[in-house]
């Protein structure tokens, strides 16, 4: 791979070594407008002709004068830009023989003009600034029929779309996508980039989304989303678009999925569904959570000490290690609205239904670490799970008048699934002698309810500055799961004889119920200056009930139920915060500072219905805040942060109840935790050219918790452990991240760097005896990548992690292992309607704290073409794993263990697919006259 790389960067070397040798040029000129008047502060730039990559940028001065200096000889494209004037755009060749290019004087039209009385259509202008905007034509970007919008913001220059389709702008994560300025399918940027074509997008436009507080009140808190919008070309506002793609392959393998959007001036519908048998996402991870109701619950104790995954009663997702690992069936859809229910009224509907049926079976190795050494364990598991869910989200925007708004939001979600595992384990003495021995059956299903929302008023007065917003939030959740667990244990005497058996065969039933609610009021009153005071006060509430019953089953053929009294517990906790804070505010041009003070008073009531005596805490906090923002330059700028929190204990880490799910590994919460305060202060620095489309981002951030919740492991002479959570004194972290992407010029490519470095000192607790763990782990991220390309495009690229546990009294336990993953995915197209595409990735894992390295090669490839009128159908041949080698390999490197687990996966299939765009819409608006060089033609 080291050497595909050297010889791709070598020669591209070779190819540009002409363009590196040329003279350079000077290009000059004037922006006037119609009556000849310099406009100060016009922006010019030079774009490459091919790809439309930014190359040179100035401003024009006082005069309307502008120059960019040491330009290459070459093909470009002129544009000028100024607000409130038409744009400009002109093809233009620097030649060799003469030192200046001299582009004369420009006259721009106002923007009303052309608006009134021509449509522009010369150039397809890449992108224009406007204030803090970016906005991308996407007619200036090429991309193949039936592309999703996945594929338009790839060849975007700034914008970033990852391997498991994260989008990333300006060096900034986004967070969501709006379609014409309206939510799409709740929160989930990925739900619109892979579901709506490209060829129905007008513009890309991306910015830093305010609060809605902010947005409505005009006083700037500081909080920022980066948020893409996608305007939707005219004539695809009125009529229905989407497309259906289906497929069959080997081994019975199939897919199909379905997209299709219905807009007009007061409604946009959206129906989308997925169905697969091939492990394919078909939506973001971040949906299936949606879809599931969240990922809380997901885990209970498993084989060997390991969490194993199942389906518990708020319907979790037994997804594995992710939708790679193991054999998944998944079934998908939903259904999105947003309807103008009048002038000052918005209403966004959305529905989702999922199913999702896998099959795990995974083996475990894993090393404890004790205060007498080290003693190993194994685990083979298989795991069957489904489930499906129900989810219903609504927002209903209601502007009473110009000074009141007021917004509901409702979540509600009805899951059911079920769980059956069945695993072995076996656990050794540090002498390597077998010490138990087990199997275990656990199945189990249940049904959860929840209900979600939240009403929020604000209100804004005359006086500049002045609001005042009330928020109540409200949530329950009504739980219920049955399960059944037998298993069958061995204990040795240690030199492999047996010493005695233990069976268990219970049913346990669990009812969990939970409530909060919550009211937050607000009022901003400004100081002058753009100074401003906040008072804050807020009311949470949260309660838990915990119903958990066991009987003992005993007999042949009529077995008899017994209640077990010692396993069975009812439990309920009752968490009242009340707080009150006062923040002074300072917004500037360049500048955003906040300093602020939260006195929390907190009360924590356990009742243990069957025990004495109950838990009465009261803790009393303040909460120091403190935020500063400076912007440096356009699009870049520097912050620091630096907040201090409490969080509670959850109901199970309290509730003094035994899971028993697997014998050999027992979890008992306690009763006597205190909540963890932490301090977290962290510095981010950010920086994106618009026109050289340079990136930098760093940040570090440190956190130093008090009462730190943590596990305190206890391993009896029969090799059992018990687990159970307790308070440390503290708790430190460190954590560094840096990002560099730019264009590499000269092989028309880009390149990303990213690197993180995570540090966390900690104390445990095996057998009583402290120990203190000093963790890190640091990674690096480095790809290449050619963009804009008709023809060829690869990306190249490794990803290297290093993992280092050191312990403070125990030099024998410490670790030191190191991964590496090499990729390269490359694509080409000919005949004008083919393409070929492949990808080959090589996984690396090293063997120093695991005993031997794995290496895993995956090959995938697909062939295609394009059908049909307009290229509306795209036959697709594929091809997944040729080298059949395909297995989810997990490293896990805890305090007092480290373990690796390996799933067996889906393996080599074949599968041919057919995908059909469907689009129908009303004519298609405008006709105009082009505009060049400022004037009409």
């Amino acid at each position: 791979m080291k050497k595909i790389i050297f010889l791709f960067i070598s020669l591209s070397l070779v190819l540009s070594q002409k363009e590196i040798l040329a003279q350079s040029v000077s290009v000059q000129g004037h922006v006037v407008d119609t009556m000849l008047t310099p406009l100060t502060g016009a922006t010019a730039v030079l774009l490459q002709a091919g790809d439309s990559v930014l190359y040179k940028f100035s401003i024009s001065n006082g005069e309307g004068f502008f120059e960019m200096k040491k330009v290459t000889p070459g093909d470009y494209i002129l544009q000028l830009t100024f607000l409130g004037y038409g744009n400009y755009s002109k093809p233009v060749t620097i030649g060799e023989n003469t030192p200046v290019f001299n582009a004369g004087y420009i006259a721009l039209l106002p923007e009303n003009a052309l608006l009134d009385e021509v449509t522009v259509k010369a150039e397809h202008i890449p992108m224009r600034l406007n204030k803090d905007t970016i906005e991308y034509n996407a007619a200036a970007f090429e991309t193949k029929p039936n592309a999703a919008v996945e594929e338009l913001l790839k060849k975007l220059p700034g914008v970033e779309v990852t391997k498991d389709g994260t989008i990333k702008a300006q060096g900034e994560e986004v967070n969501q996508v709006l379609v014409d300025g309206k939510q799409f399918f709740g929160n989930d940027p990925q739900v619109a980039t892979k579901n709506l074509p490209a060829d129905a997008i007008d513009k890309v436009q991306v910015f830093d989304k305010k609060s809605e507080m902010s947005e409505f009140t005009g006083v700037d808190d500081g909080q920022r989303d980066k948020t893409i919008n996608l305007a939707l070309k005219d004539d695809k506002k009125k009529g229905y678009f989407g497309k259906a793609t289906a497929g069959y392959g080997t081994e019975d393998r199939y897919e199909a999925k379905l997209s299709l959007n219905r807009f007009d001036k007061k409604m946009q519908m959206s129906i989308i569904g997925m169905s697969n048998n091939n492990n394919q996402q078909g939506f973001s991870l971040g949906e299936y959570m949606n879809f599931m109701g969240g990922l809380q619950n997901m885990m209970h104790g498993g084989g060997g000490g390991s969490m194993r995954l199942s389906i518990e009663i708020d319907g979790g997702l037994p997804l594995g290690a992710g939708l790679s690992n193991g054999f998944v069936n998944s079934s998908a859809g939903g259904a999105n609205f947003n309807l103008e229910l009048g002038k000052n009224t918005d209403l966004n509907l959305s529905y989702f239904y999922n199913r999702i049926r896998n099959n795990v079976q995974t083996e475990t190795t894993r090393q404890n670490f004790t205060e007498n050494g080290v003693y190993d364990a194994a685990d083979n598991e298989e795991q069957l799970s489904q489930s499906s869910g129900h989810k219903l989200n609504m927002r209903l925007q209601h502007e009473i008048d110009s000074f009141r708004r007021i917004i509901f939001r409702n979540s509600m979600g009805y899951n059911d699934g079920f769980s059956e595992s069945f695993g072995n384990s076996m656990a050794f003495n540090t002498l390597g002698m077998l010490e138990n021995d087990g199997s275990n059956i656990y199945l189990s299903e249940g049904r959860n309810f929840n209900l979600n929302g939240n009403v929020l008023f604000m209100n804004r007065f005359r006086k500049s500055g002045r609001a005042f917003s009330a928020d109540l939030s409200y949530g329950l959740s009504d739980d219920d799961r049955e399960s059944r667990l037998q298993s069958l244990n061995r204990f040795y005497l240690g030199d492999g004889n047996l010493n005695f058996t233990d069976s268990l065969n219970q049913r346990q039933d669990i009812i969990g119920d939970r409530l909060n609610y919550g009211l937050t009021l607000t009022h901003t009153e400004p100081l002058g200056k753009k100074r401003y005071l906040e008072f804050r006060y807020s009311l949470q509430n949260f309660q838990d009930e915990n119903d958990k019953t066991v009987f003992d089953i005993t007999g042949g053929p009529n077995p008899e139920e017994n209640y077990n009294s010692h396993l069975s517990n009812k439990y309920k906790r009752d968490y009242l915060y009340n707080s009150g804070g006062l923040s002074f505010r300072l917004n500037r041009k360049k500048a955003n500072f906040s300093v602020g003070l939260t006195l929390q008073h907190s009360r924590l009531r356990g009742d243990l219905f069957n025990a004495s005596p109950q838990i009465s805490e009261d803790y009393v906090n303040l909460l120091p805040n403190l935020m500063y923002s400076y912007d440096l330059a356009t699009s870049r700028n520097i912050e620091f942060s630096y907040i201090t929190n409490v969080r509670e204990p959850s109901v199970e880490q309290l509730q003094p109840i035994v899971d028993n799910s697997n014998p050999l590994n027992i979890y008992i919460g306690n009763p006597e935790l205190s909540p963890e305060y932490t301090h977290r202060a962290a510095v981010r620095f950010h920086s994106f050219s618009q026109f050289s489309m340079t990136s930098i981002f760093a940040s570090l951030s440190g956190s130093y918790t008090t009462n730190k919740i943590t596990n305190e492991v206890s391993v009896d002479s029969l090799f059992r452990q018990i687990t159970r959570p307790v308070n440390v004194d503290n708790d430190f972290g460190l954590r560094s991240y840096f990002s560099f992407g730019a264009p590499l010029k000269f092989i028309k490519s880009r390149i990303n760097i990213n690197n993180g470095l995570n540090y966390n000192r900690s104390l445990i607790f095996v057998n009583g005896t402290q120990n203190a763990s000093n963790r890190l782990r640091t990674t690096l991220d480095i790809s290449i990548e050619n963009k804009n390309t008709e023809l060829v495009e690869i990306g190249i690229g490794t990803n290297l992690s290093h993992n280092l546990t050191n312990y403070s009294d125990a030099d024998n336990l410490n670790q030191n292992y190191f991964d590496q993953v090499y990729y390269i995915d490359a694509g080409v197209n000919f005949l004008k309607t083919w393409n070929l595409s492949s990808s080959f990735d090589y996984t690396i894992y090293g063997g120093e704290a695991f005993g031997s390295s794995e290496t895993i090669p995956i090959w995938k490839a697909s062939l295609s073409t394009f059908l049909l009128k307009n290229q509306k159908g795209e036959l697709k041949f594929s091809a997944s794993d040729l080298l059949n080698r395909n297995q989810g390999i997990s490293r896990t490197s805890e305090f007092n263990y480290i373990e690796e687990t390996s799933t067996r996966s889906l393996g080599r299939y074949f599968m041919v697919s057919f995908t059909y765009n469907i689009s129908k819409f009303g004519a298609r608006q405008g006709g105009g006259i082009e505009v060049i060089d400022g004037r009409r033609r």
